[in-house]
Parts: structure tokens; sequence; C-alpha cells
């Protein structure tokens, strides 16, 4: 993945996922579960055109809106940036993208070259909301149910 979060599920379901580990020796299929989740909310911003918080994101520019139209989706050109992915590595959850300009538009910086550079606003598409926290104690707590 080129640009990824690292989901810290510690503070939100620490102690589940040490129960899990003791009752099963693996939390792999709970953070699995926690990863689809996460895929599918983080897909869901490109609908709503929202970030983890709840916060719209900015407009598109003058320019963009020139060339692709006042009602064009925001970061949904062709929709391959909300292809969005996770991976389970050891105890951790990676959520992301492998689009290399995937980076600048949940960070915002400057692109283009030295006679068309233009400023990219932060569009955070990638984070966990309180939505997502709440799942995935759920999620943690029904595996736990499950190794019971």
């Amino acid at each position: 993945m080129t640009v990824q979060m690292n989901v810290d599920v510690r503070d939100t379901a620490s102690a589940g996922l040490r129960a899990l580990m003791l009752r099963t020796g693996s939390i792999s299929e709970c953070l699995d579960s926690i990863g689809g989740s996460l895929v599918t909310s983080t897909q869901q911003r490109f609908e709503d055109e929202q970030d983890p918080r709840g916060n719209t994101w900015k407009e598109h520019s003058e320019a963009t809106r020139a060339k692709r139209g006042t009602g064009a989706r925001i970061l949904f050109d062709q929709g391959d940036l909300a292809e969005i992915t996770h991976q389970v590595q050891g105890s951790k959850v990676l959520v992301g993208t492998n689009r290399i300009y995937g980076r600048i538009q949940q960070l915002g910086g400057e692109a283009g070259r030295k006679t068309a550079r233009v400023v990219i606003p932060a569009r955070p598409y990638l984070g966990i909301s309180g939505d997502d926290e709440r799942e995935i104690g759920a999620i943690v707590t029904d595996h736990l149910r499950m190794a019971a």
C-alpha cells in the first residue's frame, strides 16, 4: 500500500484483544474483520465527501470545476482512489490505497510542475471515526463470544 493508516486498536479494544489471544491463540480473524469494517467506512467517506470526524471536504478549486464541471464528486475522478484495501500483518491492520496520489489527497500540499504548481487542500479519507471505534469494540466482543 502506498498510503496507509496503521490501526492501533489498543485504546478501543486492548483488553478484549488480549482475552481473545489468550482464548484462541490468534487475533488475525478479528483483525481481518476490523479491517473489512474500516474499508467499508472509508469507502462511505467518499460517498459522503467527509473526513473521519464528519467534516465536509474542501470544495474543488475553480480550475477543477472548469475542467470537470460543477457537479463533479470530490476525490472521485475515476473512482480508483476509493479502492481501499486492508491487510493484516501480525498484530496490526493496515488500511489504505496503492494510488501514489493518495498521500497528497489525505495530507494536502503542493503538486504539479514549475509553471503549473497548485496547492491541494487536505481531504482526509483515512482515519478512525467515533462510529469506527464503537464498531471495533463490537467486532472484538463478537469474536470473544464466538471463542467462548
